[in-house]
C-alpha cells in the first residue's frame, strides 16, 4: 500500500507539471488558434533567470521572482508586438500551418540561445519557495515542492476555466478563436486579448518553473522538452479546454507512475505513449477533431 501511495504522489507531481502546461497552450490557442511552443522556455526563463538573480546576483527572494516574471512578460509583450502583431494584425506575414508553427518554434530557438550566452550551460534551480524535508504521512513521503507543484496546477487549472466560462472577458477571448472577423465586427479586439492571454501565459509558465525547479532542476535546454509535455496533456484537452488539460495531464502522470513501478522503470514512457496510440487510433476524436462545443 506504501508503495502505491507514493507511486501515486510522485504521479500527481509530474502530471501537474504536464497539467499545468497544457493548460497554458489550450488557453492560448482557445483565444488564437495556434500552438505557443515557446512555454517550456517561458518556464526556463523563470527558474534560471531566478536562480541566478537570488543566488548570484542576492537579489531578496521575493524581489527576484518579481524582477524575473516582469522580464518574462516583457519578452513575451515585445514578441507580440513585434512578430505576432505585424504577423496577424497587419496580415504581413504567413498564415499557412507551417508560418505558424515556426512563429512560436523561433522564438523557443531565440530563448534558448540567448538563455546559453547568458547562464551557459550548468543545471539551476531556483530556491525553494517552502523548504524543509518531505512531509510524511504514515509511509507516504512527499516533497513540499512537489505539494506547492499539484495545488498551483490545480488552482491555475481552475482559475483558467472559470474565467473562460463565467466572465464576458473569458467568453470574449473564445469568441476571437471561433472567428477573428466576427468577433471585430461585435466590437471585440482580438489583438489585445491575444497579447494579453499570450503574456499571461507566459509569466504563468515562468512561475511554475520557479516552483517546479528544485525537483528537477533546468537548463537552457530544457525548454523544448516541456513544451511537448504540454502539447501532448492539451492535445487530449482538444487544444481548447484549459482544464481538462489540468486533469489529463494528473491522469497521464498517475498513469506513467503506476507503469514504472509496477512494469518497468525503463520502459514507462514507452508503454504510456503506446497506450496513447491505441486510444487514438481507437478514439480520434480525442484530439478534438470532432465538433468542439464553446
Amino acid at each position: 500500500m506504501s508503495q502505491f501511495l507514493n507511486l501515486l504522489a510522485a504521479g500527481l507531481t509530474s502530471g501537474a507539471i504536464y497539467g499545468i502546461f497544457g493548460a497554458c497552450l489550450a488557453v492560448w490557442f482557445r483565444v488564437c488558434n495556434v500552438l505557443n511552443l515557446a512555454v517550456g522556455d517561458f518556464a526556463m526563463l523563470g527558474a534560471i533567470g531566478t536562480a541566478e538573480l537570488v543566488q548570484l546576483d542576492h537579489f531578496p527572494f521575493v524581489a527576484g521572482i518579481a524582477v524575473d516574471l516582469l522580464a518574462v512578460g516583457i519578452v513575451a509583450w515585445l514578441f507580440d508586438r513585434l512578430v505576432l502583431h505585424f504577423a496577424f494584425d497587419r496580415r504581413a506575414g504567413g498564415h499557412g500551418i507551417v508560418s505558424v508553427f515556426f512563429y512560436t518554434f523561433g522564438l523557443s530557438l531565440v530563448i534558448e540561445g540567448g538563455a546559453r550566452a547568458l547562464f551557459g550551460t550548468d543545471v539551476h534551480s531556483a530556491p525553494a519557495i517552502w523548504s524543509g524535508p518531505a512531509l510524511t504521512f504514515a509511509d507516504l513521503h512527499v516533497q513540499r515542492a512537489g505539494v506547492l507543484v499539484i495545488a498551483l496546477a490545480v488552482v491555475s487549472g481552475l482559475v483558467l476555466w472559470a474565467y473562460l466560462h463565467f466572465t464576458v472577458s473569458g467568453r470574449a477571448a473564445s469568441a476571437c478563436g471561433e472567428s477573428v472577423l466576427g468577433s471585430r465586427i461585435v466590437g471585440i479586439d482580438s489583438a489585445l486579448f491575444r497579447r494579453r492571454i499570450f503574456v499571461m501565459t507566459a509569466v504563468l509558465a515562468a512561475l511554475f518553473g520557479i516552483v517546479e525547479s528544485p525537483l528537477t532542476g533546468f537548463t537552457y535546454q530544457s525548454g523544448p522538452t516541456i513544451s511537448l509535455i504540454g502539447v501532448v496533456a492539451a492535445g487530449f484537452a482538444a487544444f481548447r479546454r484549459p482544464g481538462r488539460a489540468v486533469v489529463v495531464g494528473l491522469v497521464l502522470g498517475i498513469a506513467e507512475a503506476m507503469l514504472g513501478g509496477y512494469v518497468s522503470t525503463e520502459y514507462n514512457d514507452v508503454l504510456l505513449y503506446a497506450i496513447l496510440f491505441v486510444i487514438l487510433i481507437v478514439q480520434p476524436e480525442i484530439l478534438g477533431l470532432g465538433a468542439v462545443p464553446a
